[in-house]
């Protein structure tokens, strides 16, 4: 049976990773677009950008910044441990330290405590879960922090029913609360009626070779279209580099930032171009062959081998009969 390697290379060719400029150039952006959508009031929106751009490129100074969002909007129980978050990583000298250190003890009162117990007769490994959160057996027993609000908690355990449980809790409340699964999972039945037996399936009749071999030659040649796509793509994007680098560099080789980031990323383009160009080209080919034989009664193995290193990608394409 032929073997395609061809079309993970194209979808790899394609996912290459973007460079750290394109991360920090966004993670700025969602930073102040959360400043701004503070400043209006809505928090929640706030809160979201201010992470989504901590995870992209981490910063002390995005963390405290998602802590005063999230205790803006309530959420004391998150501002606490992002304060305290925040501590751990400030250098003493640091004149942020205090003010973390200050944010989360005048937090604390306000923080409600939920304590959990396993109800008489549960399983001792259930589980609870909120929301992606799973809390193991250690957890029973302690006083948990929890942000003030409705909380949905899903028990579980291996052979019962979950069981699902509301409850609200206000600033400064604590409240203990004993869980356990659902009910047991009833045993599966056995149906003992006889079963009549079945007819023997009809048999297809086999797709002539030439049909697949076809069939195959047109999928080559949709390979072999995209492989020149990424080729002709990526030759754009590298001669717009170089230009980048004709700008950024002098006569002696020496070049400002912009110009170095441009220069490497023109040596990888110029790699995905060579690639794509040989791929697409060697696709088309081995596609034209199938569509023009038609397939033969003797399948023809293929194997396509695909080399790359610092100047650019070599394919070689086997046949045999």
């Amino acid at each position: 049976m032929t073997k395609l390697s061809t079309l993970p290379l194209i979808a790899t060719l394609l996912a290459l990773p973007a460079p750290s400029h394109a991360q920090q150039a966004a993670a700025d952006a969602l930073f102040d677009s959360a400043r701004t959508a503070m400043a209006k009031g809505d928090f929640a929106a706030a809160c979201e950008q201010f992470r989504a751009s901590d995870k992209l490129d981490p910063a002390l100074g995005t963390e405290l910044n998602l802590a005063d969002c999230e205790e803006k909007r309530g959420h004391v129980a998150s501002a606490w441990e992002l304060y305290r978050t925040a501590q751990e990583k400030l250098g003493e000298k640091d004149e942020r330290v205090a003010l973390a250190r200050s944010r989360a003890r005048a937090l604390e009162p306000r923080i409600p405590k939920l304590t959990l117990t396993l109800a008489s007769g549960a399983p001792k490994d259930s589980i609870v879960r909120e929301g992606q959160v799973d809390l193991g057996s250690g957890t029973f027993g302690v006083a948990l922090p929890v942000d003030p609000g409705a909380h949905e908690l899903v028990i579980s355990a291996p052979g019962f029913e979950p069981r699902t449980i509301q409850i609200t809790l206000k600033e400064g409340e604590a409240r203990t609360l004993s869980v356990g699964p659902g009910a047991p999972l009833a045993a599966a039945t056995v149906d003992a009626r006889p079963v009549a037996a079945k007819p023997p399936a009809r048999r297809e009749p086999a797709t002539p070779a030439k049909s697949s071999g076809r069939a195959l030659g047109f999928t080559l040649g949709g390979v072999g279209v995209a492989g020149l796509g990424v080729g002709a793509i990526a030759g754009l994007l590298e001669l717009g580099k170089k230009r980048t680098v004709d700008a950024n560099c002098q006569p002696d080789k020496s070049c400002t930032s912009a110009g170095v980031d441009a220069a490497h990323s023109a040596r990888t383009f110029e790699i995905v171009s060579n690639v794509g160009w040989v791929v697409g080209a060697a696709a088309l080919g081995a596609g034209a062959y199938f569509l023009l034989s038609g397939g033969a009664s003797e399948k023809p193995s293929t194997a396509v081998s695909l080399a790359t290193d610092a100047t650019g990608g070599r394919l070689s394409l086997s046949r045999s009969f």
